[in-house]
Parts: C-alpha cells; structure tokens; sequence
C-alpha cells in the first residue's frame, strides 16, 4: 500500500469522544494518551472517524484503504479492525468501533 493510493480528509484534526486524531502529525490519542497504530489502521480510522455512524461495507473500506484496482481479500478488513480496536484499548464489540452484522463497521 501506498499513501499516494489512499484518500486522506483534508480535515487536519478529528475527535470522536475522547479519541482524536490528527493527519498531519499522523498522530492518534485515546484518553489523552498516545496510540501507535500501523499506516493500514490509521487509514482506516481516517475514514471511521470522518463520517461517524456511517455504516462502512467492507468493499467500501477495502476501496478507500487499499484501492479500486487492488484484489484484497475483504475478511483482511476484518483483521485491520481487529488490530484497530486492540491499539484503542476496545473491549468489546459495541464502542467505538461496532459491527454492523453482514455489513461491514461503523464508528459510534
């Protein structure tokens, strides 16, 4: 993957309860303290945290994160939003990141 490929918010700064995000420091912090994630899940919590509450299929994520011409496996998605939800310290499927059931995730 490339950053070239994936689609960046021209937004500088994201917060969604007490996670915030900031592109262009390329930095994330849960509860006022710092989250180290990969460039695959900072990607996909860019696109999570821009429209919270949409519901993300997981083609969608898959185009948005790795790209229309790529022939990524979507379950991969699965694993990127489990390694997600580990960095943020989630607990449980409900917050913040939550399952919609044959669908795909959505934040909130």
């Amino acid at each position: 993957m490339t950053w070239a490929r994936a689609s960046i918010a021209t937004d500088l700064v994201f917060e969604f309860d007490d996670i915030l995000l900031e592109i262009e420091c390329l930095r994330v912090r849960r509860g006022g303290k710092l989250v180290h994630l990969g460039s695959t899940e900072f990607l996909l919590l860019v696109a999570l945290i821009e429209r919270p509450g949409k519901t993300w299929t997981r083609a969608a994520l898959v185009d948005r994160v790795w790209g229309q011409e790529t022939t990524i496996d979507k379950r991969t998605v699965d694993t990127h939003i489990a390694r997600l939800r580990k960095a943020l310290g989630q607990t449980d499927n409900r917050y913040p990141i939550r399952t919609i059931r044959g669908v795909g995730y959505a934040l909130g």
